[in-house]
């Protein structure tokens, strides 16, 4: 009676922390924060000696350890499995969830990471992370700290965190992917017009507030349209990553760089003088004209406009530097005619 009651009160306990963890879940906002909550809350309420995350790389589909936690765990972080091998394979592809109180009669055990980090599977317990059917990763515990095996109520708990672990976690891709589309231009994958638009008048006011200097380089393709109708349409869309590949690897961290609209691009550099900008749109159009020189598929040439401004003048500055690049290609093509 007394052994009974002991056991009923450690199920309580185990569900008491269940409540704490859903909560812990449901109010995660990234991937990472989920998993860590996770993995906290498994330590205590299940006390294994070591236990992990495995998640699907999406474009391969092996499994791989996202996170890793107890004896020389940290040799095990990015381990891809063995294709076909182990227990963890075997849950992602039935989508069960599994107790195995001793390894060495069960041939689903596959003792290759015990080589790699030197520990000593004896028993496991593990559930699938899944969504709409579909099994994105597996939960995996491994021994547990007393030297008992587990049992099929923790297995019924695991199996149900790991159900709220994958609504958490397909609830914060689908987000992500949300925020994705309202952000990011999907062919040059660099911020999109909304997204500067937003940003320039938050640095508009910090200019004014602290006294700084905003500068804008503003750019298009020369003679766009010609290589669209010359090479179709793919050549243009190369063009335009090509561009923004280019553009990205040329500015700062605290710098913006969007697609404006068509072939049209604009830079916002916070605290940046002109003399600084000039040195960016120099770096900008070399590094075009080397690629154009290695050989490259469809080559372009651009024209840049370029502004600064302090606090005066700040609001105008978008249309100053538009003004500028209209000089810039009237002169390019002045000077292409001569």
């Amino acid at each position: 009676m007394e052994k009974n009651t002991k056991g009923n009160l450690d199920d309580l306990v185990k569900l008491t922390f269940f409540s704490d963890i859903v909560k812990g879940i449901a109010g995660a906002k990234t991937i990472n924060e989920v998993i860590k909550h996770v993995m906290n809350q498994i330590g205590t309420i299940f006390a294994p000696l070591n236990w992990s995350l495995l998640l699907r790389d999406r474009k391969t589909g092996r499994l791989f350890f996202k996170v890793a936690v107890g004896k020389n765990a940290e040799k095990l972080k990015g381990e891809k499995v063995p294709r076909g091998k182990g227990v963890a394979n075997w849950i992602a592809d039935t989508g069960q969830a599994v107790i195995i109180e001793d390894v060495s009669k069960d041939s689903r055990f596959n003792s290759h990471f015990d080589e790699v980090t030197g520990f000593k599977t004896k028993s496991i317990i593990g559930v699938p992370l899944k969504t709409e059917g579909n099994v994105f990763g597996v939960i995996e515990l491994i021994n547990k700290l007393n030297g008992k095996n587990f049992t099929p109520f923790e297995l019924k708990i695991l199996s149900t965190i790991g159900d709220f672990a994958a609504i958490a976690i397909a609830k914060v891709y689908y987000f992500s992917a949300l925020k994705k589309i309202a952000t990011i231009d999907p062919l040059t994958e660099i911020y999109n017009r909304r997204v500067f638009d937003r940003q320039f008048k938050k640095e508009a006011e910090r200019c004014k507030r602290y006294n700084d200097e905003l500068s804008i380089l503003m750019l298009d393709v020369d003679e766009f349209k010609k290589i669209n109708d010359q090479f179709g349409h793919p050549a243009g869309d190369k063009v335009l990553k090509n561009l923004a590949g280019i553009l990205k690897r040329n500015i700062r961290k605290v710098d913006i760089v969007a697609r404006y609209g068509g072939d049209e691009f604009v830079i916002l550099m916070p605290n940046t003088p002109k003399d600084k900008a000039e040195l960016v749109r120099g770096r900008i159009l070399s590094d075009i004209e080397e690629c154009n020189n290695a050989g490259a598929e469809f080559p372009f040439k651009v024209s840049i406009g370029l502004k600064s401004s302090g606090p005066d003048n700040v609001d105008d500055l978008l249309i100053d530097a538009d003004m500028d690049l209209y000089k810039q290609k009237t002169a390019g093509r002045e000077e292409h005619n001569y």
